[in-house]
């Protein structure tokens, strides 16, 4: 396959494998599955702090069943002695979660005695619903409202729906905010109940306009598993001194509440007070994703699923989706992540890499979902995660590893990597003979290597040189260097080659400071383990060499010749010279883009040919790694040297003294200060004698 359709297919490829995940993860089974791990996401989260919530549950449960010795549905005059217990403890809002759609036949005559009681209290919201029926051969459902009936409706208490929408999984997760029957719109109980207290304080009208301009429905930010609001039965709010519960259970427990409405002890005071069912054989319960919280599987009162809602609103919690449109640029930066990486790792690190990209996802999505309240699907990106590095593999098994696994297997042993994979892309190259290409060329060597190995024992000195040479490569191959040897301490590196590059100057210093910020490192190191620091000289070059496979028909290396590599030895060894860690030459300075920090020193003569090398010192690769005292040697060094190319000697002098105050030991300094006490024409251009022999 050719580079132009390898290329279309890396655009085309990831985003046919993103629509494609998308689109599985909203079939039936996955979009449950989704569903499902978002309930994994409120188990893993917990329950939230509810502590200062202004709602309070009164539960029709068990135990109100045992005490009053009524059937269900309960007789109105227990609600009514409810509403008026509850406004004496003074409740704000009372809402009912039980719809009283029909007269109470069990009870007749008490419908009367629960409105009065409504009427009375002012602050009874109560429950109805919207009934969805289907005649003959109709497809679309007739929505009629079933209020509370005529005789509580009469009272002019308002009423919400109390209707809510399972998904398919039979779960609830979204409360409905408003429903359409003809013409006219129907608030749900919670909506209702914020309008209500909203018309008496200002706190929740915000909360109110929310909803009210918001979609149909919002999802139940839950705060926990059923029982995180504490319910009160409804015996207790019954009992008073008027109303006998039986000795076991009397206890007049709503006159101790109420004799003192701010002891503290009064759970009623200012709340919202929420009225429902709790007992099981009334059936009213629901499957959150709190159902598999705990050791048992446990559902939900509908009273404590309005509570949620409520709670939701209040805090302003609401859990927002993204939308698909996130979701499609989700799922294609990860497949073109994917499938970047699977094409360019080893099968193991890809499959390294799909592990710890799930898991990144998987927790990013949990993130989301704690600190922003935001439902981040998962399935999709798992799909896309799985689906791209499987096509990748299987591309690059056939277009690629066969050819690369052969010529790899022949070479790695011998030749730097990069060198490999350009043979691996040009399997012409390998023959004997070279190319004229510029390029930058690199020496690195550490001082006193030879004393070192006279003083260290042999194993010591071993795994000094395989940690510093190997800290030295990775700094040279991260920056586009290629290894062309090593000779004891000694690295020589290339930059521009196998690949061209027109940058190969800038490259070759970056990797001479990290070269050095490594060693600094590895200093640290040693002397904790009690070695020696031996310091380091780079030198570095660039100029037009040879550079290509070198040596006999059935053996030769990838290297480079030519004077410009010798220059750069040169340059290495003339550090000592200097007193300086990094030198290069004026074809490489020229070569660099603005930024770096370097200083030009007394030229450097070879002895044995009187060529003239101007050289500099390479220091930074931006003047803000220097500190407070580099920046002011350099400063005054680079007034001295502009004053003494201009023949202002006393000036440059001055200059120099002020740097050597900063930094006594800085040869350059130094050297230009007694070329300006010479003060004549010899040291107009001055000039440095090697003490390098020719061949060295």
């Amino acid at each position: 396959m050719n580079v132009h359709r390898q290329r279309l297919l890396f655009w085309i490829l990831p985003l046919f494998i993103a629509i494609v995940s998308l689109g599985l993860s909203r079939l039936a089974p996955l979009e449950t599955l989704e569903l499902r791990l978002l309930d994994a996401r409120f188990c893993l989260r917990g329950p939230l702090e509810i502590s200062n919530s202004p709602i309070q549950i009164v539960a029709i449960d068990d135990q109100s069943f045992s005490v009053l010795n009524q059937k269900w549905p309960l007789g109105g005059s227990i609600y009514a002695r409810a509403i008026r217990n509850l406004n004496r403890a003074g409740a704000d809002l009372i809402v009912f979660d039980i719809e009283f759609t029909e007269a109470n036949s069990l009870y007749p005559g008490e419908d009367s005695t629960f409105a009065e009681a409504i009427a009375e209290a002012g602050n009874v919201i109560l429950a109805g619903k919207l009934a969805y029926t289907y005649g003959l051969h109709q497809q679309i459902p007739t929505v009629r409202p079933v209020p509370p009936n005529q005789v509580l409706l009469n009272t002019g208490a308002s009423w919400g729906i109390a209707n809510e929408i399972p998904d398919s999984d039979g779960f609830t997760r979204r409360y409905i905010t408003q429903l359409q029957s003809g013409e006219s719109t129907y608030n749900s109980l919670v909506l209702e109940a914020l309008r209500n207290v909203g018309e008496s304080s200002e706190n929740h009208q915000e909360d109110f306009d929310i909803l009210l301009h918001d979609d149909s429905s919002f999802l139940i930010n839950y705060y926990g598993p059923p029982g995180t609001f504490p319910a009160i039965s409804l015996a207790s709010v019954l009992d008073d001194s008027d109303f006998d519960l039986g000795e076991e259970y009397d206890t007049n427990y709503m006159d101790y509440v109420t004799s003192d409405l701010k002891s503290g002890v009064n759970p009623f005071l200012d709340k919202i007070v929420l009225i429902g069912a709790a007992a099981e054989e009334l059936q009213d319960t629901k499957n959150t994703p709190f159902l598999n919280y705990g050791t048992t599987p446990q559902k939900m009162p509908g009273v404590e699923m309005h509570a949620n809602a409520l709670q939701t609103v209040i805090d302003g919690s609401f859990l927002r989706r993204i939308t698909a449109f996130s979701a499609v640029i989700m799922c294609l930066m990860l497949a073109y992540l994917m499938f970047y990486v699977s094409k360019r790792i080893k099968p193991l690190g890809s499959i390294l890499a799909l592990l710890v990209t799930t898991v990144v996802v998987f927790s990013i999505v949990h993130l989301a979902f704690i600190y922003f309240n935001l439902w981040v699907d998962l399935i999709a990106p798992v799909n896309t995660i799985f689906l791209t590095s499987i096509f990748a593999a299987v591309f690059g098994y056939w277009l690629e590893r066969s050819e690369k696994f052969r010529i790899s297997e022949m070479f790695s042993k011998y030749l730097p990597k990069r060198v490999v994979k350009e043979l691996i892309a040009k399997p012409e190259l390998l023959k004997l003979g070279g190319e004229r290409r510029n390029l930058t060329i690199l020496f690195a060597d550490l001082e006193g290597f030879t004393a070192l190995t006279q003083k260290l024992d042999p194993e010591v000195l071993v795994e000094m040189i395989n940690e510093y040479m190997t800290v030295m490569t990775e700094a040279i191959s991260a920056h586009g260097g290629i290894i062309d040897k090593y000779e004891g301490d000694l690295v020589m590196a290339e930059f521009g080659v196998p690949v061209s590059s027109e940058d190969h100057h800038e490259h070759a210093c970056r990797a001479a400071l990290e070269m050095r910020s490594q060693l600094e490192n590895l200093h640290i190191r040693w002397h904790a383990l009690d070695l020696p620091n031996p310091p380091m000289r780079i030198g570095i070059n660039s100029g037009e060499v040879i550079v290509g496979n070198m040596g006999s028909q059935d053996l030769f290396d990838y290297t480079v010749i030519g004077d410009a590599v010798n220059i750069c030895a040169k340059l290495e060894k003339a550090n000592k010279l200097y007193g300086t860690i990094i030198l290069i030459s004026n074809e490489t300075h020229n070569g660099l883009p603005d930024g770096f920090v370097t200083r030009r020193l007394k030229d450097l003569i070879l002895k044995g040919r009187q060529q003239v090398v101007e050289v500099y010192e390479l220091i930074a690769a931006d003047a803000d790694a220097l500190n407070k005292d580099q920046k002011f040697l350099l400063d005054h060094y680079q007034s001295g040297w502009s004053y003494f190319t201009d023949g202002e000697y006393m000036q440059a002098a001055i200059c120099f003294e002020t740097a050597l105050q900063v930094k006594p030991d800085d040869i350059p300094s130094e050297m230009m200060l007694n070329a300006c006490h010479q003060s004549d024409d010899s040291v107009i251009n001055p000039h440095i004698k090697s003490i390098l022999p020719e061949n060295s």
